[in-house]
């Protein structure tokens, strides 16, 4: 048992790493398959959590050969994953049981040392679902199955909780999602967020009277997410989830005063949230920008053309000094500001940039 050597963390990745450098052990390989480019990109947040979800332990492995596709510094140390076929040798794999005989620690003990309970928590309530049209549910069942996977980037399953569950909404989400643990409950919200003693809940809503905060972010227990897709908007809506948290505080996620242009969509409110905490430290801004596609760019570089050009008898006018000031901070191509400015009916005066010209 390795539990006990290494303090609590936070994240599946720094857990894996501890116990990793408790038993000696600087290369890692896996006998069991891995996403060649999954483990490119996310390493050993990506192995710790296979191991998690599916139950694989460490074992020690000298036979193991494979190429190294991730190095990881931590605390003075470094790491390698190795995926195979390759040369270099690794000191222990990733396997099923059974698959090799010396077992250097259990899955198990990569969870004994992340939070229990596993907060911050993201909580899905579904309690409005039976409002949606069969096209709005098949989108909310893919929201949720990517919300997972954004999860599983920075934390894993156990932080993403489903509420107001019945069997039938298991039985659709267990089609896409696939093998997982995430929490799936009938009960409402608050009282899953009681059992854990999640004081510091925030309820995300477009409506609500305050902005979310870089305090809000790093200092939460929990977030709050309406499980809506709403194809024809239905106001007010979102508003039921203060009742069903009575201590939580209502926030919206705005970029520089205004909602418009921020994603909408269950999967990449998680994605703000998470990114804001983890590779933002609080910059709530920088998250949210980093998770617009290019049609929520397109909406916020209209709204700012409308607030921003000039009134003439002919219509509105923009230059490209202002596109020029607006990609300042707004991530925009020169196509999606005639892309928005056509839609805003406002001619562009000045020089274009170079990449127009050609």
């Amino acid at each position: 048992m390795v539990r006990g050597r290494a303090m609590f963390v936070e994240r599946p990745y720094q857990a894996l790493l501890e116990l990793l450098e408790a038993k000696g052990i600087y290369s890692l390989g896996s006998r069991v398959w891995l996403h060649r480019k999954r483990a490119e990109e996310l390493g050993f947040q990506y192995a710790a959590v296979e191991a998690l979800v599916r139950e694989y332990d460490v074992y020690y492995d000298a036979s193991f050969r494979g190429k190294i596709v991730h190095e990881k510094a931590y605390k003075g140390s470094r790491f390698k994953l190795l995926v195979g076929p390759g040369d270099e040798k690794a000191e222990a794999s990733l396997a099923s049981r059974g698959e090799v005989e010396y077992r250097a620690f259990r899955w198990s003990d990569i969870e004994d040392l992340l939070p229990n309970p596993p907060l911050p928590l993201y909580v899905i309530d579904l309690s409005m679902r039976f409002i949606h049209s069969e096209d709005e549910l098949a989108k909310l069942r893919l929201q949720i199955a990517v919300s997972l996977n954004v999860i599983r980037r920075y934390l894993w399953d156990r932080h993403l909780a489903l509420t107001s569950v019945d069997s039938a909404t298991v039985s659709w989400l267990t089609e896409i999602v696939g093998e997982n643990k995430m929490t799936m409950m009938q009960s409402k919200p608050s009282e899953l967020l009681w059992s854990v003693d999640a004081d510091r809940v925030i309820i995300l809503r477009p409506d609500a009277p305050q902005p979310l905060t870089a305090n809000d972010v790093m200092m939460a227990d929990a977030f709050l997410i309406g499980g809506i897709v709403d194809r024809i908007p239905r106001p007010g809506v979102s508003r039921v989830l203060d009742n069903l948290v009575p201590w939580g505080t209502p926030r919206r996620i705005e970029l520089r005063g205004s909602i418009v242009g921020v994603p909408e969509r269950i999967n990449r409110i998680v994605e703000i949230l998470l990114k804001s905490r983890y590779e933002y430290p609080g910059d709530v801004e920088k998250a949210i920008i980093s998770s617009m596609t290019k049609k929520d760019l397109v909406a916020r570089t209209y709204i700012e053309i409308i607030k921003n050009a000039r009134k003439t008898p002919k219509g509105l006018v923009v230059s490209w000094d202002f596109y020029e000031e607006l990609r300042k901070w707004l991530p925009i191509t020169p196509h999606e500001f005639v892309k928005a400015a056509q839609r805003a009916r406002a001619t562009i005066v000045g020089e274009p940039p170079s990449e127009l010209k050609s």
